[in-house]
């Protein structure tokens, strides 16, 4: 051991090879035959320049390995995590063991798997399979890390491309990807630490993780600086789901509205000087306790939420409950003129309402003064707006009195820009705005925030005035002379329309399809990338496509097959074939020649493709009556696939007389599944759940069912949480799919049956 006086690791290394492990620490390091070969992978954590390693715990007749990545404080775990994880893939990968890239499930229960989580801070790999061939693909990649040159330096990408990314994988929910360009912003300085964190917060918001969101250590600090929207609204939908949602879970309003007032308000105060104009009904719920629980009560407050329209009906129904507590009137507001009110209501921190009554006031330099401070404090794009149009209003010689006071003068100049523009209301205006200053500074940071504050619904109003294809024209246009912007605003775009209860609206099918367009040709082959591609193609699939269009899909989709297949893809194809085989496809040859392609990537691959995708695959061909047709498509490996089916359903024999029930928004996956586990084992039970949110029947399958699939790659933040709240910690625990196709769940249920 070159340091064993590094306290931290040492204690790590005593409580994993621990009384749990059969392998013995004093015998690792006394260099006894059996165990001296763990000893350089001990080292390599440990020597003065500590880099990754993996560790093997031998249990219950098994070993497992665990993938550490360095602790040296001049690395970064998570860089380290996702450089191994693409070294694992490389030399283990699929071939010899269950790993396919993600991040480990570790069992808290278990003391070597709490070591684990504790030292690593969940940030590790866990590889299962068999012991000799694993061993052997390990010590490979260890020899030839040794003889490895260090590489001197990435060649950097830009910023903008890697927030694009990051903001791409928060949309395919896959935390991985996400956390790899963090760090790397991290690594690289491109960020101060302020925006770092709110982008972490963004990322565990996006992801459902409430609680590790309230538990970050920089939390206190975030509750006293000045926050975008989007991170407000971040933390405002963490301390409802994590302080107030079981009260509405169990219908017990005047506990939730005591509890606000003796414990949330007091803790959280600053998070409630303004809602800004959010209509998440987490976030009005929050506002409506406000309402009712300050002191004093605010009844137009109550009366304000009340009115607001497009709220679901349960919803509403639980904000009428919190508002019977108060029945007090909304005070009379007399003769007093809105400017005057509206700076009342600015002094006292309720910029909310004083927004709102400033719309209706004269031109003034009074009126300019508090939408600044509006536009400031709340930070949206229609306060930003207003307070400009207002200043537009003024006189010359107004104009040239306010800005004598240098605050003003900045704060302008900060949202006008370099070059003066109108802030757009919603994706229309944007472009055109992008169409007459095609390097347009503040052009991204509007579409993020517009992602999140635009209303769709007003879109749709203004797409029936003007046509979509006017639409489609200008983004056309606009990605002839602003490409670069176009391409890193992608995520946000498809946030907003992704994020639309009704999608996909029939309505923007031509839209989605210029979405597709641009992510085709905007992409360098990332998974996320690949997953959101499925995401829209599904979506054009869902309407009667002409046979023109469909074409055009699938040879985008040959397009990106051609130009990054490889064995990691395999899921991403077979994930898309099957969406093809559940809708109707008005020319069966395009859509056979993607699957024949894909066929003869695994047959070139055949030993890094595993027993759930050789089955999967074999179902579709089954599906496009393609059957007769499997030698020629995987020649010798044809004749592997029954053993390899064999081996499977004897796997999920397991299941016998048990129930399972898997959670997805992704029906056609989870129908899939459920065929083959069914197919496997006939005494099995399959529920499917895709409600968005918790009812009876969930809460019944999620305390009775052996086994909990949750796929939270596709899934809606209330129902994962609701699922996470009944699921009793007596049960086996919640497995978790972080792919929405059918391959990643298969490999799931495996794994767990496996272990």
């Amino acid at each position: 051991m070159k340091n064993p006086n590094n306290a931290h690791v040492r204690q790590f290394l005593e409580r994993f090879f621990g009384a749990s492990n059969k392998f013995n620490l004093r015998e690792i390091e006394g260099d006894e035959a059996k165990h001296a070969k763990i000893l350089p992978w001990l080292e390599l954590l440990t020597q003065v320049e500590p880099q990754s390693t993996v560790l093997p715990y031998w249990h219950g007749g098994i070993v497992d390995w665990y993938a550490i990545p360095t602790q040296d404080q001049n690395a970064s775990s998570e860089r380290q995590l996702c450089r191994l994880s693409e070294e694992l893939m490389g030399f283990v990968g699929c071939t010899y063991s269950t790993f396919r890239g993600e991040r480990a499930q570790l069992n808290l229960v278990d003391p070597v798997e709490l070591a684990v989580y504790e030292f690593t801070e969940g940030a590790t790999i866990k590889i299962s399979g068999k012991a000799t061939d694993i061993w052997e693909a390990l010590e490979q990649m260890r020899r030839v890390g040794e003889r490895r040159v260090k590489r001197i330096a990435d060649i950097p990408q830009p910023t903008g491309r890697v927030l694009r990314d990051f903001y791409m994988a928060l949309q395919a929910s896959d935390r991985i990807a996400a956390e790899s360009s963090l760090q790397y912003l991290v690594d690289q300085h491109r960020l101060d630490t302020l925006n770092l964190l709110f982008l972490r917060v963004q990322l565990l918001a996006e992801l459902g993780q409430w609680n590790e969101l309230l538990a970050l250590k920089e939390f206190a600090n975030l509750l006293q600086v000045r926050r975008p929207f989007a991170v407000t609204q971040a933390l405002q939908l963490a301390v409802y789901r994590t302080q107030l949602q079981h009260f509405e879970d169990n219908n017990a309003p005047e506990s939730a509205i005591a509890y606000f007032q003796e414990v949330v308000f007091p803790q959280y105060s600053n998070l409630f000087t303004a809602r800004a104009g959010s209509t998440i009904p987490e976030v009005l719920k929050l506002f409506m306790l406000l309402a009712v629980a300050e002191e004093p009560t605010n009844p137009a407050l109550r009366d304000e939420l009340l009115t607001i329209p497009q709220i679901e009906s349960s919803d509403r129904i639980y904000l009428e409950k919190l508002a019977a507590f108060l029945a007090d009137m909304t005070p009379e507001l007399g003769n007093v003129r809105e400017l005057q009110q509206a700076e009342l209501l600015c002094k006292s921190g309720d910029f909310d309402r004083g927004f709102l009554l400033l719309g209706n006031a004269p031109s003034s330099l009074e009126k300019v003064r508090l939408l600044l401070e509006c536009a400031y404090e709340l930070q949206i794009l229609a306060a930003e707006k207003a307070a400009l149009q207002a200043f537009d209003e003024l006189t010359v010689e107004e104009q040239r009195v306010f800005l004598k006071v240098r605050w003003n003068q900045n704060f302008l100049t900060q949202l006008q820009g370099i070059q003066a523009f109108s802030i757009p209301v919603n994706w229309f205006e944007w472009l055109s705005e992008l169409e007459k200053q095609p390097t347009w500074e503040r052009a991204i940071q509007i579409a993020r925030q517009g992602a999140t504050e635009w209303d769709i619904n007003s879109l749709l109003i203004q797409a029936n005035a003007r046509s979509i294809t006017e639409f489609n024209d200008l983004l056309n246009k606009v990605a002839s002379t602003s490409e670069l912007i176009l391409h890193e605003s992608l995520p946000y775009l498809l946030q907003f329309f992704q994020k639309d209860e009704q999608f996909p609206r029939s309505e923007f099918f031509t839209l989605y399809y210029s979405l597709l367009e641009l992510l085709v040709i905007s992409t360098q082959g990332s998974d996320v990338d690949l997953v959101l591609f499925n995401d829209l193609a599904q979506a054009l699939l869902t309407t009667d496509i002409d046979t023109a269009t469909y074409t055009e899909i699938l040879n985008h989709a040959l397009e990106l097959w051609s130009r990054f297949f490889s064995p990691k893809k395999v899921d991403w194809a077979i994930d898309l074939i099957d969406i093809l085989v559940w809708y109707p496809s008005p020319i069966p040859e395009k859509r056979q020649q993607f699957l024949f392609a894909v066929a003869e990537t695994m047959r070139r691959f055949q030993e890094r493709i595993d027993e759930a995708q050789w089955e999967l695959f074999r179902n579709l061909v089954k599906d496009l009556q393609l059957t007769a047709s499997l030698p020629d498509l995987l020649g010798e490996k044809a004749t592997l696939i029954e053993s390899s089916i064999q081996v499977e359903a004897n796997i999920f024999h397991k299941l016998k007389g048990k129930s399972i029930l898997i959670y997805t928004l992704t029906e056609t996956a989870a129908i899939r599944v459920k065929g083959i586990l069914e197919t496997a084992c006939q005494e099995v039970t399959v529920h499917l759940s895709h409600d968005k949110g918790g009812n009876d029947r969930l809460r019944q399958w999620v305390r009775n069912s052996d086994i909990v699939v949750m796929v939270t790659a596709s899934a809606k933040h209330a129902a994962t949480g609701f699922i996470e709240a009944h699921r009793s910690s007596q049960l086996a625990p919640i497995l978790l799919v972080n792919s929405k196709g059918s391959a990643g769940m298969l490999r799931v249920i495996r794994e767990y049956l496996a272990g």
